[in-house]
């Protein structure tokens, strides 16, 4: 059972002053980037990697759990009042959320929000502690071939959540999986894919995909979007009476919360199924539903309590297998890494105290941004509904800053410029992205796996009781909710809700995948002249990944035949791609600005001119401009200490 010397050394690890300060500021300022539409948390936690990774394991605990076990509180409000997610968490809060606010009971949607989000977050972590003793036992038992399947398992699992394209979803995965192969191969010292640098020897760094993939892309949007920002000051009475619903609804509380557990647990899934598979949930087991949809609070407490009790549950695969149980999970599986925090097997048998303090940091955040949230709705909405530009240009030169401070290279940029760019492709054509983030977190140890099972038992592994019964649970995964779907003649929901994008068949979702099958082929072709320890993993993921791309192509065709119009190019008016163009050229100028006159120049200007460019005072682009050049004094000068690189035009600014 719990050994309480165990449990004490946990608690009181992060009981000191500065871990304290760490997870308090982490939370405040979590919750302020959860309130900005369009932005979340996920982009702080991707920033904050590399501070992270240089942080004792206590405090990288109460700085990573800071940032994500309450990223989905603070969310709710451009949810309720401008109808815009301020993460994949906070999508089904609109449907009934916006409608309230729009009769004036904003405050009763944030109250029952919070309030939810309070008891599903304290619910997660209950169930978190109650597994421990249950989940020890059977994690000391599993072997490399029911670990290898086990990986696969969250793998298809995230892949075919994918609302009406799994296919895409599952080809995602394998695009992780095959990025996750760059780097020195460990077992023969031969160098995959580097381009015969030095720089990708160490393989591509998470927090870059992890940029590139989702900041950059979401900050396009938004610049595309120029999103109309709501001016209502007013956000109605009846906070407290919110609070007192999310209490007078808690068998509704509880159930969705226990969808929000067993999401979590599911390897790589994440918010945005918690919320929706809850909200469905409620829209069909409550009485007198007729109102949902057109503000009833109830349609706000069910994904409220949801994806906050989801955290707990995912922490169950991430600690106890090393399967991230989301996105979020799988960056600080990550930073967990780099300091020593070795999830599974390891954490049970040498560091179980680190459990203990990750419990505690799930109540304490819970109950801190709950009260955070609920004093300060004010100011929070404030801040939520800046214009976009204003939200833009700071997230912008950070997550660039960021992206930098990986290894201080050029490299690091050009990195994020390539993920950026792949990113911004998939959202447009309507490829799930989040499989591709946690494919790469989950690479490594597919590879390693596959080699320890072959190299002990053969392909004889594939017969064992335990991998035959997981091999089983993989196929219902992947093929139940197509069965269903078919079955059903539709597609209910969404799960990525990335509906203001092209879906079906266009052209560029079909040069997409054969520009896939193409690195496929090569990979395979260059693989061929190593030895097979260092070929071994190509060969599986390449032959994974045209295994499905051959599907898609099919099902791309198939679809043609019955619907010629459909495979096409999807038109969006004409000032569309000048749109595009434009945003790139604002990301494009600040990387050209960094190289010839220096990050700080470049961030003391680069919100100036855009903000003063789209409409904004002189007066707030100034404050932007300064702002953003204390914050990279304090911050990435003060507290990382990067090395800035010399400018071309101006290199003695920093002693070139």
């Amino acid at each position: 059972m719990y050994e309480w010397d165990t449990i004490w050394q946990g608690v009181s690890g992060v009981l000191q002053v500065r871990p304290m300060t760490i997870m308090l500021v982490a939370i405040v300022v979590s919750s302020i980037f959860a309130a900005l539409p369009g932005v979340g948390s996920s982009t702080l936690l991707a920033m904050s990697m590399p501070l992270a990774m240089t942080l004792p394991p206590y405090e990288c605990i109460a700085l990573m759990f800071g940032i994500t076990i309450i990223s989905n509180t603070a969310n709710t409000f451009p949810s309720v009042l401008i109808a815009v997610p301020g993460g994949s968490g906070s999508q089904a809060t609109i449907l009934d959320g916006h409608p309230m606010a729009r009769k004036g009971e904003a405050n009763r949607a944030f109250g029952a929000a919070f309030g939810a989000s309070l008891l599903g977050g304290l619910f997660g972590g209950a169930v978190f502690m109650a597994s421990l003793p249950i989940v020890t036992p059977l994690v000391l038992l599993l072997g490399s071939p029911e670990l290898l399947m086990l990986v696969l398992w969250g793998l298809s699992a995230v892949g075919v959540l994918s609302g009406n394209t799994p296919v895409k979803g599952l080809m995602a995965a394998a695009f992780g999986l095959a990025v996750s192969l760059i780097g020195t191969e460990t077992r023969t010292g031969i160098d995959r894919f580097t381009m015969g640098g030095y720089y990708l020897w160490d393989g591509v760094h998470i927090a870059l995909v992890g940029l590139g993939m989702f900041a950059i892309p979401e900050l396009i949007d938004l610049s595309l979007r120029r999103s109309s920002i709501s001016d209502t000051g007013k956000l109605g009475a009846g906070l407290w009476r919110g609070v007192k619903d999310s209490f007078i609804h808690w068998w509704l509380v509880i159930r969705c919360s226990l969808v929000g557990v067993w999401v979590g647990i599911l390897p790589g899934l994440g918010s945005s199924v918690a919320d929706w598979f809850a909200y469905a949930h409620a829209a069909q087991t409550e009485k007198n539903t007729e109102n949902f949809g057109k503000g009833d609070v109830r349609g706000v407490i069910a994904p409220e309590s949801s994806n906050n009790a989801k955290e707990g549950g995912a922490l169950i695969p991430t600690m106890f297998f090393g399967i991230p149980g989301s996105t979020s999970m799988a960056l600080v599986l990550v930073a967990f890494a780099a300091v020593g925090i070795v999830p599974g097997e390891a954490m049970i048998s040498n560091t179980p105290h680190y459990l203990y303090t990750m419990i505690f940091i799930i109540v304490f955040a819970n109950f801190f941004a709950t009260g955070l949230s609920l004093g300060l709705a004010g100011t929070f909405a404030k801040v939520s509904i800046l214009p976009f530009y204003v939200i833009v240009p700071m997230t912008l030169i950070f997550t660039i800053a960021a992206a930098y401070g990986i290894s201080f290279s050029y490299e690091d940029l050009a990195v994020l410029v390539v993920f950026s760019f792949i990113g911004v492709f998939m959202r447009r054509y309507g490829w799930p992205r989040p499989p591709v983030l946690v494919a790469v977190v989950l690479g490594p140890q597919v590879q390693t796996y596959l080699w320890l099972s072959i190299d002990r038992y053969s392909w004889h592994f594939l017969l064992f009781p335990g991998v035959i019964i997981i091999i089983g649970v993989i196929v219902a995964t992947v093929f139940f909710p197509m069965w269903r779907s078919r079955k059903e003649k539709k597609v209910t929901m969404d799960y990525y809700m990335e509906d203001d994008q092209p879906r079906m068949q266009s052209v560029g979702g079909v040069v997409f995948t054969l520009l896939f099958l193409a690195v496929l082929v090569w990979g395979v072709f260059t693989a061929t002249s190593w030895p097979l320890r260092a070929a071994l993993d190509v060969y599986f993921v390449a032959g994974l990944g045209i295994l499905l791309t051959v599907l898609q192509l099919s099902l791309d065709y198939i679809h043609h035949r019955r619907n010629p119009g459909k495979t096409t190019e999807v038109i969006e008016g004409s000032s569309l791609i000048g749109r595009y163009l434009e945003a790139a050229a604002w990301f494009a100028g600040t990387l050209v600005g960094i190289v010839l006159i220096g990050f700080h120049i470049s961030f003391l200007i680069m919100p100036i001119a855009y903000a003063r460019f789209y409409g904004g005072s002189w007066r707030l682009a100034i404050m932007l401009g300064v702002m953003a050049l204390a914050i990279l004094y304090g911050l990435f000068d003060g507290v990382i200490h990067v090395i800035w690189p010399t400018p071309l035009l101006l290199p003695f600014l920093y002693g070139g």
